[in-house]
């Protein structure tokens, strides 16, 4: 059997997730050094040196298609990763398919170490021999062989009967091939305009291209702007810039860099604009089966402490149903999120409640600032045919003062599914209003006391 793999590479992401198991290893590095010296030797060497019998291990054949995208710019922390492992990513590369041997060993004495390098070993040699399948596929070369595969798969299909589906794979292919190679000139005049602000700029402009078709030209009318604006002002920008940094000398320099600037920048804002123009067709007339984008896969996590908890998609819900409702006011905190019943979901935050139409969580049925609430109590309400569960809140038309008790202004009732939901729900306001109260009452290292 054959496993097939799709893997899109982005070159942030990889770093990134470097960062991530380097500190791992840097916190567990901690860890052992705080075990006595003896039993931190003996673990260390119990885990890395004592071999084991490997009965069978059988890794099966695996098709993997692979794409790469190379960041323009990096962030300082980033760089650091990428200058110290020595990674050399200079080619984006998209749609490049191959198949990695299947590994076996069996009856086999040796520490988990060596078999895991033996393993790393054996899918290297296998991917080394790709190494023609990455270059034609590459921007460099206009993805030559992505271009083969979409005429081939146009033709297929329309032997087949389906006109727009290799009308679609052949403008896919032909507009891929012209924005890589695009985008290839406009590298090259990039650098030869010896102009590293003009370079930078650049970069930040391209930097999320690959997002949408929409971002696609946007990042290409914004570099054909910058190319010409650049050409313009190349002369006397360079010309200034070397007489600050060489003198006369530097006068000279700028104005050849300058006068080579004037051509070549707007040439390269040509470039980019067809590079995103073309790119921008790819991506609308890319099908289901090529590589797009990084696109995220579920909604970010609900971080509501200092601990990591596992994923809740309810509570991802609800905070990104906060975010969208305040704008991503960072005084706010989200606390939790509840279906209250048929109709009505409640959002809790550390500054109100929302009662929000469950049909939409656009639509906020009602919104009660926390400073407005007194108390909120579940109860039961027992009759001959059935159990119904309520939620009644307290609430003031204005704050009354610390510790006076007043009769509240209204008190609604809010029908539940349940009498866990009720409970719960009345636990969570509570809590939000315990966390206010103790934020009023907090004194902070910046208060200074009046004298």
């Amino acid at each position: 059997a054959v496993v097939s793999t799709q893997s899109t590479g982005d070159e942030v992401l990889l770093l990134k997730l470097i960062q991530f198991v380097e500190t791992g290893e840097e916190v567990s590095r901690v860890t052992n050094n705080a075990l006595p010296r003896e039993e931190y030797r003996l673990t260390d060497r119990k885990l890395e040196y004592n071999p084991v019998l490997v009965e069978s291990i059988i890794l099966h054949k695996t098709q993997v298609n692979v794409s790469l995208i190379v960041a323009p710019v990096l962030e300082d922390d980033l760089k650091d990763i990428h200058t110290r492992l020595g990674i050399r990513s200079y080619l984006n590369f998209s749609d490049v398919s191959f198949v990695l041997d299947k590994y076996h060993v069996s009856n086999k004495i040796a520490a988990p170490s060596t078999i895991q390098d033996d393993i790393l070993r054996h899918y290297k040699e296998c991917a080394v021999g790709h190494k023609l399948k990455i270059v034609l596929n590459s921007e460099m070369t206009g993805n030559m062989g992505g271009l083969f595969n979409d005429l081939i798969s146009g033709l297929s299909v329309g032997l087949d009967g389906d006109v727009s589906g290799m009308v679609k794979n052949v403008a896919h292919g032909m507009s891929d091939t012209a924005s890589k190679l695009s985008s290839t000139a406009s590298t090259v005049l990039a650098y030869v305009s010896a102009d590293e602000k003009f370079r930078e700029n650049r970069d930040l402009q391209r930097a999320a291209r690959y997002q949408s078709s929409s971002a696609s030209l946007r990042a290409g009318l914004a570099g054909l702007r910058s190319g010409i604006i650049g050409g313009l002002t190349s002369v006397p920008t360079q010309l200034v810039q070397g007489i600050n940094n060489d003198g006369m000398t530097g006068a000279v320099t700028g104005l050849a860099k300058g006068i080579i600037g004037t051509v070549t920048k707007p040439a390269a804002g040509l470039f980019d604009f067809a590079s995103g123009t073309t790119l921008a067709i790819t991506q609308s007339t890319r099908s289901s089966e090529n590589i797009g984008e990084v696109k995220r896969q579920r909604l970010p996590r609900c971080c509501s402490g200092e601990i990591l908890s596992p994923f809740s998609e309810d509570m991802a819900k609800g905070m990104s149903t906060l975010w969208r409702l305040n704008g991503k006011a960072p005084g706010e905190r989200f606390i939790s999120w509840s279906v209250v019943n048929s109709g009505t979901k409640i959002l809790i935050s550390n500054e109100s409640v929302r009662l929000i139409a469950r049909a939409s969580n656009n639509n906020v049925l009602k919104n009660i600032p926390l400073a407005n609430i007194g108390q909120c109590v579940s109860y039961t309400k027992h009759s001959t045919e059935k159990m119904e569960y309520f939620l009644a809140i307290d609430i003031y038309e204005s704050p009354p003062p610390p510790g006076v008790r007043q009769r509240p202004d209204s008190s609604p009732r809010l029908s539940c599914n349940s009498d866990k939901i009720s409970l719960k729900i009345s636990q969570d306001i509570q809590y939000a209003l315990d966390l206010r109260n103790e934020a009023r009452f907090m004194v902070t290292s910046d208060r200074t006391p009046n004298r």
